[in-house]
């Protein structure tokens, strides 16, 4: 299996938030010490509250396919969550 360095990480990433028409921007990926796991830094678009930015982690070891797969299901997940909050804040 591949391990993708951190421009395939981020360029999967985008075409993750792409793929899925997430209002996110890929900032940047974060290696955990030689391990095949990395944290994916989000900007999330048009934030109105704090945290704007998050992480997701994600396993760099599978195909491009599956890792764009988790990214997007990672990044669904996580909006889902957030917009959850927002709305709470903002009822």
């Amino acid at each position: 299996m591949a391990h993708w360095d951190a421009t395939n990480v981020m360029r999967i990433a985008r075409e993750a938030t792409l793929e899925h028409s997430l209002p996110v921007k890929v900032a940047g990926v974060v290696f955990a010490g030689g391990s095949d796991y990395v944290e994916i830094l989000i900007n999330i678009d048009g934030c109105p509250c704090e945290p704007c930015q998050f992480a997701i982690g994600a396993f760099r070891d599978g195909s491009e396919v599956a890792l764009r797969d988790e990214i997007g299901e990672r990044l669904r997940q996580y909006l889902d969550d957030h917009h959850s909050i927002l709305m709470r804040r903002t009822a």
